[in-house]
């Protein structure tokens, strides 16, 4: 998918980079996620797969979505509503996607997977929020 909505990437590991990034020592992981600036919305997940076990299945009109894997495996399917595009993304740890207005998402566990997912826009969830069918 070529839609600028959509962007991936894989935080670099290390402490001293600025920016998003991970730091992974011995005594475990910290995951600085949007280091500058207001968070809105933030939700911490977990799923599971398994038949019609999914997140969202919806899109924003104008709000923009991020979401940080923090473990397991995830398929993103996405439609970017102006387009038409389609596609299905693999998310895996240290994964952030960011999802722009207008871009339908479902999110399916390919494994018992955790994320962290927040906006950068303050925007009323429900008013801005809109079902999309993926079948």
């Amino acid at each position: 998918m070529k839609s600028r909505k959509i962007t991936v990437r894989s935080l670099p590991t290390t402490s001293t980079a600025d920016g998003p990034r991970r730091v992974v020592e011995d005594r475990g992981e910290l995951a600085l996620l949007h280091p500058v600036g207001p968070v809105y919305n933030p939700v911490y997940l977990d799923l599971h797969p398994g038949e019609g076990y999914f997140r969202g299945g919806h899109y924003h009109k104008m709000k923009t979505d991020c979401l940080y894997v923090v473990s397991g495996t995830f398929s993103m399917m996405l439609v970017d509503l102006d387009t038409g595009e389609s596609d299905s993304i693999t998310l895996t740890r240290g994964d952030m996607m960011t999802i722009g207005p207008r871009c339908a998402h479902k999110l399916i566990a390919i494994e018992f997977s955790r994320g962290v997912e927040f906006s950068l826009d303050d925007v009323d969830y429900v008013g801005d929020t809109e079902a999309h069918n993926f079948e």
